[in-house]
């Protein structure tokens, strides 16, 4: 019995422990904020995108069908490759991460190869290409919207610097080089790896667990009344 009793405190003061768990955020990882009105806003520079330093990019509303919510983003302005970027907090050195994003490309012309550059804490990490032949913008199912999936290394501090630069042109300064109609992004993730579950926060689990052990502890002594 006084087993029983001292589990329930040792859970107690376990589960107690269990306070609010810190979680990296990706501010507007779907681009929902601000409201596009019409179509598109064209060639957004020098802007904070609802959390995004942006430079060169097109903001997507209704002009093609978004890989989540309404709107999305084109990583490239009016003839000029683009950039997104955003200091993501909270980051744990001792982590690794995994980034996941929704990629498709600008349907309407070339270059048909689009590509895009994937940094993490000044670090390039990968590079992802998509092949805009057959696709459309008429419907997310045409868009060919693909998901993308990056492991990302431990970042050096409690914050890192996550980046997306579309390099789909050649020559992004010159009219006519096709670089008006870049990578599509949407939905963008950043999660701490194997780490899928939610650690709840006391007294979520704490209380009911509590009550559970206070029950089965109250169950035994009065059966052992009984007994005796």
């Amino acid at each position: 019995m006084k087993g029983t009793f001292t589990l329930g405190i040792v859970l107690v003061l376990l589960l107690a422990c269990v306070g609010a768990v810190s979680a990296v955020t990706v501010a507007n990882g779907g681009f929902e904020t601000p409201t596009v009105s019409g179509s598109f806003t064209n060639d957004v520079t020098a802007a904070d995108l609802g959390g995004w330093n942006v430079v060169h990019i097109d903001h997507i509303g209704s002009y093609w069908a978004a890989a989540e919510g309404s709107q999305s983003i084109d990583l490239a302005g009016y003839f000029a490759e683009g950039t997104i970027s955003q200091i993501i907090t909270n980051t744990d050195p001792t982590k690794t991460y995994v980034l996941s994003f929704e990629m498709a490309g600008n349907p309407e012309d070339g270059p048909t190869i689009k590509q895009v550059q994937v940094w993490w804490d000044t670090h390039l990490i990968a590079t992802r290409t998509f092949d805009i032949t057959g696709k459309s913008k008429d419907t997310k199912i045409s868009m060919g919207w693909k998901p993308e999936t990056v492991s990302l290394p431990k970042p050096t501090g409690t914050s890192a610097e996550l980046k997306f630069i579309d390099v789909s042109g050649e020559n992004p300064h010159v009219q006519g080089q096709d670089t008006a109609w870049g990578t599509a992004l949407d939905n963008i993730v950043v999660e701490e790896e194997d780490n899928n579950v939610p650690v709840p926060e006391f007294p979520s689990i704490a209380l009911p667990a509590a009550l559970i052990v206070g029950l089965i502890g109250a169950v035994l002594i009065i059966q052992k009344s009984k007994d005796n």
